[in-house]
């Protein structure tokens, strides 16, 4: 059923873009140009040890850096591959808003999930189920992007998009 309505949602948002090719916009640039290179995504939790052990006991990321700062704050990095996670806990930090189920969630604004490559989608399903993970959203083919998806969620419920490219 999730799968089902994904794709339908999906179908309805491709249809709705007409089939123009997306192309990026051509600005100038000026020298010398700024190189950027994924560091980490920051990601803030109520409860670090929950969180940590799932990025670590399901999806098999390790833990780099602790540090905590008192009773108030805590960061903690965890790395998997070309991977960066920063895991920060507030005492204060309130729970953001909901969002609903894929592709829906982007309707809210902002950070919308975590996105990592995958060789074998179908390989690290298999492996998540052994682990007691069951997919937010099962593996559907997304044709015109020409990858397959498949979403699950951490203990707090921080989408996680886990992608094969078609060409893998």
């Amino acid at each position: 059923m999730k799968k089902a309505v994904f794709a339908i949602a999906l179908g309805c948002a491709m249809g709705l873009a007409g089939t123009a090719q997306a192309q990026a916009p051509e600005y100038e640039t000026q020298e010398p140009a700024i190189e950027l290179e994924h560091f980490m995504t920051a990601i803030s939790v109520a409860d670090m040890e929950a969180v940590t052990a799932f990025y670590v006991d399901v999806l098999d990321f390790e833990v780099v850096s602790d540090v905590p700062l008192g009773e108030a704050m805590h960061f903690r990095w965890i790395r998997n591959g070309n991977q960066g996670i920063e895991l920060v806990y507030m005492a204060n930090s309130v729970a953001g808003p909901e969002r609903g189920m894929p592709p829906a969630h982007l309707e809210v604004r902002g950070p919308g999930q975590l996105m990592m490559r995958v060789d074998d989608l179908e390989a690290t399903k298999a492996i998540l189920t052994a682990r007691g993970v069951t997919p937010y959203v099962d593996i559907t083919d997304v044709a015109p992007l020409g990858i397959k998806v498949m979403f699950v969620t951490d203990p707090e419920g921080n989408l996680i998009e886990l992608v094969q490219v078609a060409d893998d």
